[in-house]
């Protein structure tokens, strides 16, 4: 699968793409190590976000094997200063055709390009081999931070669209939701703890379903599935008003999204580095 030692995983420029890992369907591997880069995580220094999507059918077993055995590879990757940092996001009430995100940040491209430096006999003592684990990467993606509001939180809602004009709706992300969510946020409004938006740097081309996302990050998943609630939403989207003409005025900006949002699931955060 990586062309290296199980035991010694370098990701360098020439494996961008990760073509030997992802064909973009379903892809059975077994007796194999996968690091996986995903992105929820809100921080304004973790530039680039690369998503792993993983289905598994004994998932006690996937989330025993990555808390005891690869969250020890991915914290030594970390303070090796190989990758900013690692978590494992659960779907809730699984929808389609995965489970689980297996994510890493990194602080820029050039650190993504690099080695990620994830050596697993040197970390944990035990060879990859030994872990004999069966599960399913469903695709695999590569985006971009391009606005955050960091936050403490555990549960995230992620908003994914394919804007008719992807510039036109990241311009309106950063510059006009950008100074909205900091003052929603600041004042705990709605249980919204932390926020970003991000666009899809690879795959691209216009068969993919989605070029972007918003990430609405809480505490709870019962603020989390709130979010959903019609009825709740009513008192939302007014105080959601009130707050924008708090901090534009009378300034407006149109978006690019026609069609709203194409999909929006909700995860829980089950492991990270520190």
């Amino acid at each position: 699968m990586f062309g290296e030692s199980l035991d010694t995983f370098c990701l360098n420029k020439h494996s961008l793409y990760l073509e030997n890992i992802i064909n973009y369907k379903s892809i059975k591997m077994k007796k194999l190590f996968f690091t996986i880069a995903f992105v929820i995580a809100i921080s304004a220094q973790a530039q680039i976000h690369h998503y792993f999507y993983v289905d598994v059918e004994d998932e006690e077993k996937f989330e025993e094997v990555f808390e005891d055995y690869w969250l020890k590879v991915a914290q030594k990757a970390v303070d090796d200063g190989g990758i900013e940092g690692w978590s494992v996001w659960k779907k809730q009430r699984k929808t389609n055709n995965y489970k689980y995100l297996v994510l890493f940040n990194f602080k820029d491209m050039e650190q993504y390009t690099n080695d990620w430096g994830f050596d697993a006999l040197k970390a944990t003592g035990v060879p990859s081999k030994h872990i004999d684990f069966e599960w399913n990467i469903f695709r695999s993606d590569t985006y971009r931070v391009d606005s955050s509001v960091p936050g403490t939180y555990d549960f995230v809602v992620v908003n994914y669209s394919k804007p008719n004009d992807l510039n036109k709706q990241l311009k309106y992300e950063v510059e006009y939701i950008t100074p909205v969510m900091k003052e929603m946020i600041a004042n705990k409004y709605n249980g919204r703890t932390g926020w970003n938006v991000q666009h899809k740097i690879y795959p691209a081309g216009s068969e993919e379903k989605f070029t972007m996302f918003s990430v609405d990050g809480y505490a709870s998943m019962a603020d989390a599935i709130k979010s959903f609630d019609t009825e709740y939403g009513k008192d939302y989207y007014s105080g959601w008003n009130s707050i924008i003409k708090k901090v534009h005025g009378k300034k407006t900006m149109q978006q690019s999204l026609s069609n709203g949002f194409g999909y929006r699931p909700i995860y829980k955060r089950i492991l990270r580095t520190n």
